[in-house]
């Protein structure tokens, strides 16, 4: 099983591979901090699927920074 994370309105073929969903949401948070830190947000979705080829345009969760800086993972 490998998780696709697609960052904002990036095309999904530009989605990033992670071996684990833990992984996936840790680089999003990384991106997500240093856009804060320029005072602007960004979405991503998370995709999971055991190739590139069975992934989907519709996500399994929608991530994006929680009120207190945190990361909101929601399952879609």
């Amino acid at each position: 099983m490998a998780y696709f994370l697609r960052l904002g309105d990036d095309d999904l073929e530009d989605a990033e591979k992670h071996t684990t969903k833990a992984d996936a949401i840790d680089a999003f948070r990384t991106v997500a901090d240093e856009l804060d830190r320029f005072g602007q947000s960004i979405t991503a979705s998370l995709h999971i699927a055991d190739t590139w080829d069975e992934v989907v345009e519709y996500p399994d969760f929608v991530l994006e920074r929680g009120p207190r800086g945190g990361v909101k993972v929601e399952r879609a």
